[in-house]
């Protein structure tokens, strides 16, 4: 789907969107938003959808406000009707928000009632692992959609993501990914989600590249604002992949190889840029 035109991106993802909603009248569309991506968003809503969520067209999943109450951090369940004819002026808010920032919102299609859609998902959030560790599971992050498809077995994915029907996510390259799972009526999932040791080192190896860049961004700033969000990600994944076992262990030698090969790109682009006469 990528075209690096936002506006282009947008319009395809609503579109889409719109007509799978079209073609599936039966079944309920939200978007999944997590706050920290873009705070302001939920009092947009707020004011947009009218101050009464009686109605469970917003719908916190847990509250994370700021001390002012402008910002929502927190994650929330947006329902988006059918538009008649083209995409509504929500979807495409929703879809343009996405497009800016592809870790905040995914787009669930589920058959389950509203109240039970939001307590399935409130009652994922806790995992529990083989070691007695307690994590929160950020499935609102779509970073996590594509490790939990890959992480749970079988039988663990039905369970755990099978509130919907499908579920739509852009991956880190702007592509959209979409989790097709069984047309459940009722949510059959009992939490915690247990993992085992295996399955929580999937986790922790996917966190690896965006903790090296996280740690290159409070060292070498300059550096990282020379190179797209995806362009950094794939160099990183790809130093990442074939690291030593002595880097791995390391996190200092692995933000210094990844740095080292940002600034060899970096400077290759430079020397590749065509001279003005």
């Amino acid at each position: 789907m990528t075209s690096n035109n936002p506006e282009l991106e947008a319009q395809a993802l609503s579109t889409a969107i719109h007509e799978f909603q079209q073609a599936n009248q039966d079944i309920q569309t939200y978007a999944l938003v997590y706050g920290v991506a873009f705070p302001p968003l939920y009092r947009e809503l707020r004011q947009w959808l009218g101050q009464d969520i009686s109605n469970q067209r917003l719908s916190l999943i847990f509250d994370a406000q700021s001390e002012d109450g402008r910002s929502q951090y927190g994650p929330y369940l947006v329902r988006i009707a059918r538009g008649a004819e083209k995409p509504s002026k929500l979807l495409t808010r929703l879809a343009h928000a996405c497009v800016d920032d592809y870790r905040g919102v995914s787009f669930l299609f589920s058959r389950l009632p509203t109240d039970d859609l939001i307590c399935g998902l409130s009652e994922r959030l806790d995992a529990l692992c083989e070691d007695g560790s307690e994590w929160q599971m950020k499935f609102f992050d779509t970073r996590s959609l594509a490790v939990l498809d890959r992480a749970l077995s079988a039988e663990q994915r039905r369970a755990y993501l099978g509130l919907a029907k499908q579920w739509w996510y852009l991956d880190r390259y702007g592509e959209t990914q979409k989790l097709i799972l069984a047309d459940e009526t009722e949510d059959s999932y009992c939490g915690p989600l247990r993992l085992s040791e295996q399955q929580t080192e999937v986790f922790v190896d996917a966190s690896l590249p965006d903790s090296v860049l996280h740690s290159l961004q409070l060292s070498d700033d300059d550096l990282l604002a020379e190179f797209d969000a995806q362009t950094r990600y794939r160099v990183c994944e790809g130093i990442v992949a074939q690291a030593t076992t002595e880097e791995l262990l390391s996190h200092m030698l692995l933000t210094n190889r990844v740095g080292s090969a940002l600034l060899a790109a970096h400077k290759q682009e430079e020397q590749e840029e065509p001279k003005s006469c």
